[in-house]
Parts: structure tokens; sequence; C-alpha cells
């Protein structure tokens, strides 16, 4: 028998809420993208979504977490794939697809740099989400002999770099000669 929406988890819908939120912040941008729509797009009452989400920008930092959590999981499980002695090789690689990925993202990282100027929401984002990337490149670092001293370093410029490939629409192309140089440098120079 088929489950009535009425039966649903609060879980469940603040799920589908936040999939059709992240799906629309992606395709129309932030600006694009109303709190009505998300709504229409979920079967609910615009005052539903409200329910689960005061601000459009509590929305937007939910469909945000979802999105960098399903990003770090893949980022960790490429990584994780290392062969002994291949750790620089692999992390110039996974560098190259995250910022790939990444700049198929450029609006709604523009934004976040946008609006964590005016928006506490989105400003404690995008400090969590830089420590959380930090966290899988610290290890990746940690894993291609980087002396400890260096690490934190190391993992910064290669973050900046990717930000900034991502902030001025790098190519792809361009982003994988970018970490490939760096990785070279600053991880093979270790």
């Amino acid at each position: 028998m088929p489950r009535n929406r009425h039966t649903r988890s609060r879980e469940e819908k603040s799920s589908e809420i936040v999939a059709i939120a992240q799906r629309l912040f992606v395709e129309r941008g932030y600006a694009g993208t109303t709190m009505a729509a998300i709504a229409r797009e979920a079967g609910v009452a615009s005052n539903v979504v409200h329910w689960y989400f005061a601000t459009k920008d509590e929305l937007f930092v939910a469909a945000l977490d979802a999105l960098q959590s399903e990003g770090l999981a893949e980022l960790g499980r490429r990584l994780a794939k290392a062969i002994p002695g291949e750790e620089r090789k692999q992390l110039e690689r996974v560098l190259a697809e995250l910022a790939g990925r990444l700049l198929g993202l450029h609006g709604v990282i523009a934004t976040v740099h946008e609006r964590a100027h005016v928006s506490p929401v989105v400003a404690e984002f995008h400090e969590r989400a830089h420590r959380r990337y930090a966290e899988h490149l610290g290890r990746a670092v940690a894993c291609c002999d980087v002396p400890e001293a260096e690490q934190a370093l190391v993992v910064d410029a290669l973050f900046t770099a990717i930000e900034g490939l991502v902030m001025h629409r790098a190519g792809r192309r361009e982003a994988r000669r970018m970490m490939s140089f760096l990785v070279q440098r600053l991880v093979g120079a270790s």
C-alpha cells in the first residue's frame, strides 16, 4: 500500500524539501529560487516550507550542507583508493576533480561568498565548509609525507587555489593544470 503524504516523518519531508531546494538553487541560482517555487515542487503550501526552514538562507544552507556532504563522501572514497607510493598522483587527480565539480557550482559558491557578509547562517556555513574541506585535504596531504609543520599551509594553499579557480570561472583544463602544478610544487617538494 503506498504511503500517504500525511504519514511521512518530519525528517523525510525535510529531506525531500532540501533535495528539491538543492536542485533549484543549482539550476536557477539563489535569486531565481523562491520558497514558493520550492513548496510548489514539493507539493506543499509555502507555509509548510517555512515550518521546516524559517528563512531562505536556512534552507540554502541545508541544501548546500547536503551537497557538500555528498561531495566530501566521494572525495574521501577517492582519496582512500590511493595506491601506496601513488598518493601524490591520486591527490592531484582528486583535486582536479574537486575543482571541476566546484566549477559547476560557481553560482551557489559565489552566492555563499556574497551572502556570508549579510547572513550569519550563511557565514557560519562558509566557515564550516572550509573546515570540512581542510580536514579531508589535510588527511590526504599527511599521507603524502608533507612535514607536519607545513601541512596546514599546503592545505590552505591548495584550497585557496581551488576557490580562486571557481570564483574566476576557470576552465576544467586550467584547473587540472593548476592542481598538477601545485601538488608537484607543494607536495612533491616536501
